[in-house]
């Protein structure tokens, strides 16, 4: 195998990299509980902008670009937050 290439995963692996991911998510929920929304959007969108000013600028992200993503994250994350402590959404 020369450098730069990966096996080709098999199905297990494909189905455990997706039940790993849902298992980040469900892990930050437990620990956060009501607060999840905006303490995972809020930390998604200072990735994002850490990873820009590391040189990364574009993304897998269907929006393709990590300040743009950043910004999205950043308002879902404030709005949440506000929405949550003015008791206007019941999680």
């Amino acid at each position: 195998m020369t450098e730069g290439t990966h096996p080709a995963k098999t199905r297990g692996e494909v189905f455990e990299g997706i039940a790993f991911q849902f298992c980040k998510v469900a892990t930050v929920s437990l620990l956060a509980g009501r607060f999840v929304l905006p303490v995972a959007s809020g930390l998604c969108a200072a990735f994002y902008v850490m990873a820009f000013v590391k040189g990364k600028k574009d993304t897998r992200c269907v929006l393709k670009y990590p300040l743009l993503i950043a910004a999205f994250w950043g308002v879902i994350s404030v709005g949440s937050l506000w929405l949550i402590l003015q008791k206007r959404v019941l999680w």
